[in-house]
């Protein structure tokens, strides 16, 4: 049997299958460039989000202004002057929780000094934010005096006196805290602020039936701080009161005179960070109003902050340790040693947030105002919390 226009057919057939080979070519060419193409967008959309979601992690978690960011396929360099009291694991644990992020890296110096002169061609730049006037910001400029006994925080202990009138076995409740009001930009690429402080610190009798309050230090101030890179300070204007608890004096198998001791103070200190672990502070006061009258005016302090740059279980665990001196008029230019050390627990990302079990040791005059005229020695352990 003969089957017509077959030939014809065949042809047909292989022009069709032919075409269809360039077409689908010539498509998968196409989306290939167009694919190439979208990557790079990508690219540089991801780079520009990183860019972004960094530099507000550090202006608004961190307090770090003016720190010079280069975003690269997910490389993040970050350079900034100092970061004062903030811990660099932080910033680049925080920075590389970002999605994107495959790598950071924090530098400290001027930024003629580390920045190179033009980014890389498909580098891109961006500058946090300079500071600007904040209502009730987060944070202090000036880190806490932690081994000071009458530094405003959350805290309780347990003490052994060998040395004092004090009870032998006496409890520490202490409550306050220092809450920043307002904050704004200051001179020398710098930032002021304006703060409140209160608390309250009471020691108890432990082997007492009722556990009877021994004494109780009030305290309420204003001060106005300042911070540029590692070097920060504060003035301050506050008033402290002492009072005895009536159990105490009630069953107390001696008479006791009581001395109504209260003060007002205007202090200045600085405080200054060598390394980002290891911390200076210092300065003086002067007693503007007292009670007794007799009671001498001048009052100094010093002491030193180790923050271990090693961390425990991932960051959540950090070693410290910390003293404090201080020599005032008052106790006759004795000195009052404190010491404390023990371990920190911290977010490992973030946070001002931070849980403190420290070992302490105290020697020298009394810091309880109705017993500031005696010698006093005693170890302890504490837990202390600072938000």
């Amino acid at each position: 049997m003969l089957i017509l226009g077959t030939p014809d057919s065949m042809r047909a057939c292989r022009f069709s299958i032919w075409n269809t080979v360039k077409i689908a070519t010539s498509g998968v060419a196409l989306v290939f460039c167009f694919v190439l193409g979208i990557v790079d967008i990508t690219i540089a959309a991801d780079d520009s989000y990183i860019a972004g979601y960094a530099a507000a992690v550090l202006e608004h978690e961190f307090n770090v202004p003016g720190a010079i960011l280069q975003v690269q396929e997910g490389v993040v360099l970050v350079t900034a002057d100092s970061l004062g009291k903030v811990d660099r694991q932080k910033v680049i644990a925080a920075l590389e929780k970002i999605p994107g992020v495959v790598r950071a890296e924090v530098r400290e110096g001027p930024p003629s000094s580390t920045v190179p002169v033009g980014p890389p061609q498909a580098a891109l730049q961006q500058e946090v934010p300079k500071p600007e006037s904040k209502f009730l910001p987060r944070g202090l400029l000036v880190a806490p005096f932690h081994a000071d006994p009458r530094w405003p925080h959350f805290s309780v202990a347990s003490r052994r006196l060998s040395l004092g009138q004090e009870p032998s076995h006496t409890g520490s409740a202490n409550f306050g805290e220092t809450f920043a009001l307002y904050r704004n930009a200051a001179p020398l690429n710098g930032q002021w602020e304006i703060a409140l402080q209160a608390g309250v610190f009471s020691i108890f009798n432990m082997k007492a039936a009722s556990t009877d309050l021994v004494n109780a230090d009030y305290t309420v101030g204003l001060l106005t701080s300042y911070r540029t890179g590692p070097f920060s300070g504060f003035l301050r204007f506050h008033h402290q009161s002492s009072h005895l608890g009536d159990e105490f004096i009630l069953n107390s198998p001696t008479p006791i005179n009581r001395i109504n001791v209260s003060f007002e103070e205007v202090d200045l200190k600085i405080s200054y960070e060598l390394a980002s672990w290891f911390r200076i502070y210092g300065g003086g006061g002067m007693l503007v109003g007292r009670d007794p009258k007799d009671l001498a005016r001048g009052r100094s302090q010093v002491g030193a902050e180790l923050t271990s740059p090693w961390t425990l279980w991932d960051g959540k665990v950090r070693p410290v340790a910390y003293t404090d001196f201080q020599i005032n008029a008052g106790s006759n230019w004795r000195v009052g040693s404190s010491v404390m050390a023990g371990l920190q627990f911290e977010n490992a990302r973030i946070g001002d947030r931070k849980v403190q079990v420290l070992a302490e040791y105290f020697g020298g005059p009394s810091p309880n105002g109705q017993f500031f005229l005696q010698n006093t020695e005693w170890y302890g352990v504490g837990v202390h919390l600072y938000y």
